[in-house]
């Protein structure tokens, strides 16, 4: 399944990808949230995942990550885009770039540090019942760097003012919004 360079995709084409865009948002989502259940919803039962420290099942990557991301670090925020998506029927490919912004709590009372990455999301994608996820992802870091983070969230920034900040609970504005629109538990 070669990148098409020379042609429009067709309309069914077009609402593959936009289906598995959906798939990548869940997927980035679940994991900033720590919903188990909806960062699963983007992986078929059967899918892998390679994260470079793992290569397993990727249901069962999510249910050792989540626990390990609740002690490991404060936050984190992934903004996922640029996808390069080949659909051939029931099957697609794509490669999308990653942006991961994780707030690593303080050692023994010291200044929490900010580890930000970029990198590279290549997926299997496959089509069942007319649902698609992935079957198989390789996750690829290209770069990353660690600082002592800037500014503690939710303090005061410029003019005094306080964000609203995302959390990892069911009260997330995002959560609330859709009203777990996803029908899935809180992971």
């Amino acid at each position: 399944m070669a990148l098409d360079l020379e042609h429009t995709p067709t309309p069914e084409a077009g609402l593959a990808m936009l289906a598995i865009h959906n798939v990548l948002a869940r997927q980035a989502m679940g994991n900033d949230t720590l919903d188990a259940a909806l960062w699963k919803s983007a992986f078929w039962e059967d899918a892998t995942e390679d994260h470079g420290w793992a290569d397993m099942n990727a249901h069962a990557f999510i249910d050792e990550t989540v626990p390990m991301l609740r002690t490991a670090m404060e936050a984190t925020w992934h903004q996922v885009g640029l996808p390069l998506i080949t659909v051939e029927g029931d099957t697609a490919r794509s490669v999308a770039c990653f942006l991961a912004h994780c707030r690593v709590p303080a050692a023994d009372g010291g200044t929490p540090r900010d580890l930000v990455s970029g990198g590279r999301y290549v997926d299997r994608l496959e089509r069942r019942g007319g649902v698609w996820r992935i079957a198989r992802r390789v996750s690829k870091g290209d770069w990353v760097r660690i600082d002592p983070a800037s500014h503690i969230w939710g303090t005061p920034t410029l003019g005094g003012h306080i964000g609203k900040m995302g959390t990892r609970d069911p009260h997330d504005p995002a959560r609330v919004l859709f009203e777990r629109v996803y029908a899935v538990g809180a992971g």
